[in-house]
């Protein structure tokens, strides 16, 4: 199941290379590395020239969430401790954007993320179906368009909530994963977008 809240372990890994008059420069990514752009800013840190430039290097960076640097002069020692944002979906392939729905550029990413395609205006909408769907399945991909609304495709099934993302079509999923666990069954299709009921299809997608 793809959750969106997740534990993260410490994973730490230390870069240490000699530039800025011979100091020792030691950068910390307490979230190991998940970004291209993580690779490059080591190498521009490298190449700068002074402790005001790497701290303008890394304030240009939008995937950072927190850093320090620690200047020890006496010791020729600069220590850069960088926590990374953690991206939760791809919107459009343009975007990442965290739980927080902090957004910050899209680059290829080694974790397996959701992506989201369509003209989204709300994107606290997206928020709430994966906090719904992802308690029992494992999505892929979600997509809108203003003809026939949201759509995610999951590994097990496609689920089709219609335009408006209504309290009752939420309540009506939750029932109907209640209903589909008590039966054992995985259907191909769940269609939430009729007022009346929900329509599901055991056959192809």
């Amino acid at each position: 199941m793809h959750h969106y809240k997740k534990i993260f372990l410490p994973l730490i890994l230390f870069f240490s290379i000699f530039s800025y008059a011979q100091y020792e420069i030691k950068v910390n990514f307490e979230s190991g590395l998940e970004f291209k752009s993580q690779s490059d800013l080591i190498n521009k840190i490298y190449n700068s020239g002074s402790r005001n430039e790497i701290e303008k290097l890394i304030k240009e960076e939008d995937w950072i969430e927190e850093y320090t640097l620690i200047f020890r002069p006496f010791q020729k020692k600069i220590i850069i401790n960088i926590r990374n944002k953690k991206p939760l979906f791809v919107l459009n392939e343009r975007h990442f954007y965290d739980i927080n729905l902090n957004k910050f550029k899209y680059e290829t990413s080694s974790k397996d993320l959701i992506f989201v395609y369509g003209p989204i205006n709300n994107l606290e909408d997206i928020i709430s179906i994966i906090n719904i769907v992802s308690t029992r399945f494992n999505i892929k991909k979600i997509n809108y368009n203003h003809v026939s609304g949201w759509e995610v495709v999951s590994r097990e099934t496609t689920i089709r909530f219609g335009k408006n993302l209504s309290d009752i079509k939420l309540k009506n999923f939750k029932d109907t994963l209640n209903y589909l666990l008590e039966i054992g069954r995985i259907p191909s299709i769940i269609d939430i977008r009729y007022k009346d009921g929900v329509a599901i299809n055991y056959g192809s997608k």
